[in-house]
Protein backbone atom coordinates (compact mmCIF):
# COMPACT_ATOMS: atom_id res chain seq x y z
CA UNK A 1 0.00 0.00 0.00
CA UNK A 2 1.48 3.32 -1.04
CA UNK A 3 -0.85 5.70 0.83
CA UNK A 4 -2.80 4.92 3.99
CA UNK A 5 -5.16 7.33 5.72
CA UNK A 6 -5.90 7.00 9.42
CA UNK A 7 -8.95 8.29 11.31
CA UNK A 8 -9.32 8.56 15.06
CA UNK A 9 -5.56 8.46 15.54
CA UNK A 10 -5.85 9.95 19.06
CA UNK A 11 -2.35 11.42 19.05
CA UNK A 12 -1.88 14.89 20.44
CA UNK A 13 -0.31 17.81 18.54
CA UNK A 14 0.90 17.56 14.94
CA UNK A 15 3.98 16.72 12.99
CA UNK A 16 5.67 14.26 10.71
CA UNK A 17 8.49 11.76 10.88
CA UNK A 18 10.17 9.09 8.80
CA UNK A 19 10.64 5.47 9.71
CA UNK A 20 12.70 2.99 7.73
CA UNK A 21 9.98 2.35 5.12
CA UNK A 22 7.38 5.09 5.62
CA UNK A 23 6.71 8.76 6.20
CA UNK A 24 4.00 9.59 8.75
CA UNK A 25 2.15 12.92 8.88
CA UNK A 26 -0.45 13.55 11.59
CA UNK A 27 -2.59 16.13 13.31
CA UNK A 28 -4.26 15.61 16.65
CA UNK A 29 -6.07 17.66 19.24
CA UNK A 30 -3.73 20.01 21.13
CA UNK A 31 -4.54 18.75 24.62
CA UNK A 32 -6.84 15.72 24.44
CA UNK A 33 -6.24 12.29 22.95
CA UNK A 34 -9.34 12.44 20.77
CA UNK A 35 -10.08 12.65 17.05
CA UNK A 36 -6.88 12.95 15.04
CA UNK A 37 -6.04 12.11 11.44
CA UNK A 38 -2.90 10.91 9.75
CA UNK A 39 -1.38 9.73 6.51
CA UNK A 40 1.29 7.11 6.09
CA UNK A 41 3.06 7.02 2.75
CA UNK A 42 5.57 4.49 1.59
CA UNK A 43 9.12 5.80 1.54
CA UNK A 44 9.35 5.62 -2.27
CA UNK A 45 6.23 7.81 -2.61
CA UNK A 46 7.75 10.44 -0.32
CA UNK A 47 10.16 11.35 -3.15
CA UNK A 48 7.10 12.49 -5.13
CA UNK A 49 5.44 14.30 -2.21
CA UNK A 50 4.81 17.92 -3.15
CA UNK A 51 3.54 18.71 0.33
CA UNK A 52 0.93 18.14 2.96
CA UNK A 53 -1.46 20.32 4.88
CA UNK A 54 -3.24 19.75 8.16
CA UNK A 55 -6.53 21.61 8.37
CA UNK A 56 -7.49 20.52 11.88
CA UNK A 57 -7.73 17.33 13.94
CA UNK A 58 -10.26 15.96 11.40
CA UNK A 59 -8.78 16.77 7.97
CA UNK A 60 -5.32 16.26 6.52
CA UNK A 61 -4.27 16.09 2.89
CA UNK A 62 -1.22 15.40 0.78
CA UNK A 63 -0.31 16.28 -2.80
CA UNK A 64 1.82 13.89 -4.84
CA UNK A 65 3.53 14.55 -8.16
CA UNK A 66 2.31 12.04 -10.73
CA UNK A 67 2.11 11.69 -14.48
CA UNK A 68 0.05 12.84 -16.35
CA UNK A 69 -1.61 14.75 -13.46
CA UNK A 70 -0.84 15.20 -9.78
CA UNK A 71 -2.86 13.47 -7.04
CA UNK A 72 -4.38 15.03 -3.93
CA UNK A 73 -5.40 12.60 -1.16
CA UNK A 74 -7.48 13.94 1.73
CA UNK A 75 -8.17 11.99 4.92
CA UNK A 76 -11.32 12.95 6.83
CA UNK A 77 -12.72 11.91 10.21
CA UNK A 78 -16.27 13.24 10.48
CA UNK A 79 -18.16 13.54 13.77
CA UNK A 80 -20.74 10.92 14.62
CA UNK A 81 -24.46 11.59 14.26
CA UNK A 82 -24.66 12.28 18.01
CA UNK A 83 -22.30 15.29 17.71
CA UNK A 84 -23.50 18.89 17.90
CA UNK A 85 -24.88 20.20 14.63
CA UNK A 86 -22.30 23.00 14.75
CA UNK A 87 -19.44 20.45 14.81
CA UNK A 88 -20.89 18.62 11.81
CA UNK A 89 -21.42 21.91 9.93
CA UNK A 90 -17.83 22.89 10.76
CA UNK A 91 -16.29 19.73 9.30
CA UNK A 92 -18.20 20.10 6.03
CA UNK A 93 -17.36 23.81 5.82
CA UNK A 94 -13.66 22.99 6.30
CA UNK A 95 -13.91 20.17 3.78
CA UNK A 96 -15.40 22.59 1.22
CA UNK A 97 -12.51 25.00 1.85
CA UNK A 98 -10.02 22.15 1.45
CA UNK A 99 -11.52 21.08 -1.87
CA UNK A 100 -11.47 24.68 -3.07
CA UNK A 101 -7.70 24.76 -2.41
CA UNK A 102 -7.22 21.62 -4.50
CA UNK A 103 -6.22 22.21 -8.09
CA UNK A 104 -9.09 21.12 -10.35
CA UNK A 105 -6.71 19.32 -12.70
CA UNK A 106 -5.49 17.05 -9.86
CA UNK A 107 -6.98 13.63 -9.31
CA UNK A 108 -8.78 13.92 -5.98
CA UNK A 109 -9.11 11.01 -3.57
CA UNK A 110 -11.20 11.78 -0.52
CA UNK A 111 -11.00 8.99 2.04
CA UNK A 112 -11.68 8.41 5.68
CA UNK A 113 -14.45 7.78 8.14
CA UNK A 114 -17.48 9.92 7.34
CA UNK A 115 -19.52 8.22 10.10
CA UNK A 116 -22.42 7.86 7.70
CA UNK A 117 -24.53 5.09 6.29
CA UNK A 118 -25.27 5.28 2.55
CA UNK A 119 -27.66 2.32 2.56
CA UNK A 120 -29.02 0.50 -0.46
CA UNK A 121 -30.07 2.64 -3.35
CA UNK A 122 -28.09 3.74 -6.35
CA UNK A 123 -27.67 7.42 -7.14
CA UNK A 124 -26.19 7.50 -10.68
CA UNK A 125 -22.87 9.32 -10.77
CA UNK A 126 -22.54 9.46 -6.97
CA UNK A 127 -23.54 6.20 -5.23
CA UNK A 128 -23.22 2.66 -6.57
CA UNK A 129 -25.77 -0.09 -6.07
CA UNK A 130 -23.99 -2.05 -3.34
CA UNK A 131 -24.93 -0.61 0.03
CA UNK A 132 -26.33 -1.97 3.26
CA UNK A 133 -29.55 -1.09 5.07
CA UNK A 134 -31.06 2.38 4.97
CA UNK A 135 -29.38 5.74 4.45
CA UNK A 136 -29.18 7.82 7.62
CA UNK A 137 -29.11 11.61 8.04
CA UNK A 138 -25.31 11.65 7.89
CA UNK A 139 -25.51 9.63 4.67
CA UNK A 140 -27.87 12.21 3.18
CA UNK A 141 -25.43 14.96 4.12
CA UNK A 142 -22.52 13.05 2.56
CA UNK A 143 -24.58 12.40 -0.57
CA UNK A 144 -25.37 16.12 -0.91
CA UNK A 145 -21.71 17.00 -0.41
CA UNK A 146 -20.59 14.49 -3.04
CA UNK A 147 -23.18 15.69 -5.55
CA UNK A 148 -22.15 19.34 -5.01
CA UNK A 149 -18.49 18.46 -5.59
CA UNK A 150 -18.86 15.83 -8.34
CA UNK A 151 -17.48 13.04 -6.14
CA UNK A 152 -18.31 9.34 -6.38
CA UNK A 153 -18.54 7.09 -3.29
CA UNK A 154 -16.35 4.32 -4.63
CA UNK A 155 -16.90 1.65 -1.99
CA UNK A 156 -20.58 1.45 -3.03
CA UNK A 157 -19.72 0.14 -6.49
CA UNK A 158 -18.05 -3.09 -5.34
CA UNK A 159 -20.10 -6.09 -4.34
CA UNK A 160 -18.96 -7.43 -0.96
CA UNK A 161 -20.23 -9.83 1.64
CA UNK A 162 -22.64 -8.26 4.13
CA UNK A 163 -19.94 -8.44 6.81
CA UNK A 164 -17.58 -6.49 4.52
CA UNK A 165 -20.12 -3.67 4.18
CA UNK A 166 -20.15 -2.63 7.81
CA UNK A 167 -17.35 -2.02 10.21
CA UNK A 168 -19.15 -1.29 13.46
CA UNK A 169 -22.36 -2.29 15.21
Amino acid sequence: MDVLGISEMKWTHSGHFRSVNNTVMYWGHNTNSKNGVGMIIRYQVSYSLIGYNTVNDRIIYIRVKADPVNITCAQVYAPTTSADTADIEDIYRNLHLTLNETLRKDVLILMGDCNSKMGKGEEPGTVGRYGLGSRNEAGERLLDFCEENALFIANTCFEQTEQGLYKWT
